[in-house]
């Protein structure tokens, strides 16, 4: 009876064996250790791509692919990268941005060009963006939502 678990037992190594050689065969390259190179989801500038979905404060499911970058932030309060290389919106800069620029960044996918200029005064006066920044969140809002047209936070749009 003692038999019976060392024989299964062994009957489910030499299957995983076989399929580990099988695997191993299969690979034309010896696989790197672990750290040495990105995961296959991975790019070797350590962005990821990430499932469409809305991040808030949208509302809206974007017009353009998301990713995951590393963000660094500047001494002037800003954060980058703003999209990965793929242009695909970074979702740890939108998060960033997510409460500094969150009108514009809550507009939705068919504003007016007075809209997003509203929005971007309120950002400006009560959610106390810097015009730097909210240059940086209408070009998340610009490249998440897909808009064709350009507002510049650097002129004023306020008056």
């Amino acid at each position: 009876m003692r038999f019976i678990p060392v024989l299964v037992t062994l009957v489910l190594l030499s299957g995983c064996s076989s399929q580990s050689q099988a695997a191993a065969q299969a690979s034309p390259s010896p696989t790197p250790s672990a750290g040495s190179q990105a995961s296959p989801s991975q790019s070797s500038t350590g962005e990821t791509p990430v499932a469409r979905q809305a991040l808030a404060p949208a509302t809206d499911l974007p017009a353009s692919d998301l990713c995951s970058a590393p963000i660094q932030t500047t001494a002037d309060g800003r954060a980058g990268p703003l999209v990965c290389g793929s242009g695909a919106v970074n979702v740890l800069a939108w998060k960033f941005y997510s409460s500094i620029s969150a009108s514009i960044l809550g507009l939705g996918l068919n504003p007016t060009p007075g809209q997003a200029e509203s929005a971007v005064c309120d950002d400006l006066i009560h959610n106390h963006a810097t015009r730097p920044e909210e240059v940086d969140g209408f070009k998340l809002a610009s490249t998440y939502y897909g808009w064709s047209f350009l507002v510049d936070p650097l002129h004023d749009p306020c008056t």
